[in-house]
């Protein structure tokens, strides 16, 4: 039995790198688009929007930016080393590991393995449609290493 994919891009298209994830998501789509075993998307909402991109897949790999000292710097994380994100952590809103475990709880059909790709970035506030070059310069470095680790390309 083939194992059911979603690569989800996790931010901001109005926020320079914070929209980092997107466009990695987006690359990785028309890098890898077509399978039957993956599909991609995008989020811009965070929160209970998550849960009900996530339903249905055996594997949920999130892609995000995070603060951080060295920008363009990819970490590969487990669902329970996160601490709320700026997009999950809203204040009236849930993160990715509250709302995964809501579904569970519920008796969703919440992915069983979920992997995050955290992206450092120095700033998740500016206002911009395109990525500081910083982040720019790592993106093809990191959307290859993304298809290697999870899409074994």
């Amino acid at each position: 039995m083939t194992m059911k994919t979603l690569v989800l891009g996790v931010g901001s298209s109005v926020l320079s790198d914070d929209g980092v994830g997107l466009a990695v998501a987006r690359a990785l789509e028309s890098r890898a688009g077509g399978r039957g075993d993956v599909e991609f998307a995008t989020n811009e909402e965070g929160g209970f929007t998550l849960l009900e991109d996530a339903l249905g897949f055996d594997r949920l790999v999130v892609i995000d930016a995070v603060l951080g000292a060295e920008p363009g710097r990819l970490t590969r994380l487990a669902l329970q080393d996160l601490a709320p994100t700026v997009h999950c952590g809203a204040p009236h809103g849930l993160d990715l590991a509250t709302v995964l475990e809501f579904g569970r709880r519920q008796g969703l059909a919440v992915p069983r393995e979920v992997v995050v790709y955290a992206i450092e970035v120095r700033d998740v506030n500016a206002f911009g449609e395109r990525l500081s070059p910083e982040v720019e310069a790592r993106l093809g470095e990191i959307v290859a290493t993304i298809e290697r680790e999870v899409l074994g390309a």
